[in-house]
């Protein structure tokens, strides 16, 4: 990312640590936030921004400090380290994280951060269990039996695990872009739940058996649902759980109908069908590529531009300037 993380959130800066521990606390909920070094020490920077479901906390410590948050039952928690070094704890599992790693906290667990060195930094990412449950039951097809826990270490290096980080640099990306699309309220929840879906695909916890279990592939009946869903509003921010719930089958049966019977999954059946109808509208020449984009769903025009190059061959401008608008 070409700027600072969070530059137009900063909290507190340079603060002391009164000031600091009370910011963290507004941020995220009341917490034992400890000087190890002493309360008459630095706090450290605080920035942070909120959607409807998730809070993003960016944490660079003045001193050596400990948060110890308890148990948090209402919501998961993604520690991403940025610099040095964090001792963090859950239940009775330890690790001593740098630079990259990562860890989650379930709420079943009491969890906290033991020590955070002096000029440690890193991401905090709180996001309400009622979401993350919603989800995991659209993508699985049918209600939870037990509590979802995820595994405490959190590989980001990993295929998965670098797409999910990448998903968290664009919501905090568009969250510093003043005026951006994640204004607005149906995309703002398009991103929570792209966020969220992707901790679920790139995480180990006690259902990730049952949902990458092969299934039987769904009936073309069941594929016809989704597709007609996806014509009829392919402008909807559809994530694959609200197809999948739409269709009435698991999101991993979805997947292999869509496989069998179109050759494609269904979220790129519905970009596909995003870019035809933004083809369609350029060739009219009635619309600018950004309006057009917009209009089909597209909120990252890098992306969109890529797509759009790879399946007409040309760049959406050019569409446009052939049409003459």
């Amino acid at each position: 990312m070409g700027r600072s993380l969070l530059a137009s959130h900063v909290l507190c800066r340079d603060s002391g640590f009164e000031d600091f521990r009370e910011r963290l606390n507004d941020l995220f909920y009341p917490a034992d936030v400890t000087a190890l070094s002493g309360p008459e020490g630095a706090g450290g920077e605080l920035r942070g921004v909120r959607t409807e479901h998730i809070t993003i906390g960016l944490m660079t410590f003045g001193q050596r400090t400990r948060v110890d948050p308890g148990r948090t039952p209402s919501h998961y928690h993604v520690n991403v380290v940025l610099r040095g070094s964090i001792e963090a704890a859950t239940g009775r599992q330890e690790m001593v994280a740098t630079a990259g790693d990562a860890m989650v906290f379930t709420p079943t667990q009491q969890h906290r951060l033991v020590r955070c060195e002096h000029d440690a930094r890193h991401l905090g990412i709180k996001i309400d269990r009622s979401i993350v449950e919603g989800e995991l039951q659209a993508l699985l097809g049918r209600p939870l039996h037990a509590p979802l826990e995820f595994a405490f270490t959190f590989d980001t290096t990993t295929a998965p695990g670098r797409s999910w980080r990448r998903t968290l640099d664009l919501l905090i990306a568009e969250s510093d872009s003043a005026g951006g699309l994640i204004g607005r309220p149906p995309v703002r929840h398009h991103f929570e739940r792209l966020l969220v879906s992707g901790l679920l695909l790139a995480q180990p916890h006690n259902y990730t058996e049952a949902l990458l279990r092969p299934q039987p592939p769904a009936y073309p009946r069941t594929v016809r649902k989704a597709v007609d869903l996806i014509n009829a509003h392919p402008e909807t921010p559809f994530t694959l759980g609200d197809l999948a719930q739409a269709a009435g089958v698991s999101a991993r049966r979805l997947q292999e109908g869509f496989r069998e019977h179109l050759g494609v999954t269904p979220m790129t059946y519905l970009r596909d069908v995003r870019l035809d109808h933004v083809h369609a509208d350029l060739m009219a020449g009635a619309t600018g590529v950004t309006e057009a984009a917009g209009r089909w769903g597209f909120t990252h025009l890098s992306r969109f531009s890529s797509f759009y190059r790879r399946r007409f061959g040309s760049a959406p401008s050019e569409t446009l300037a052939r049409a003459g608008g």
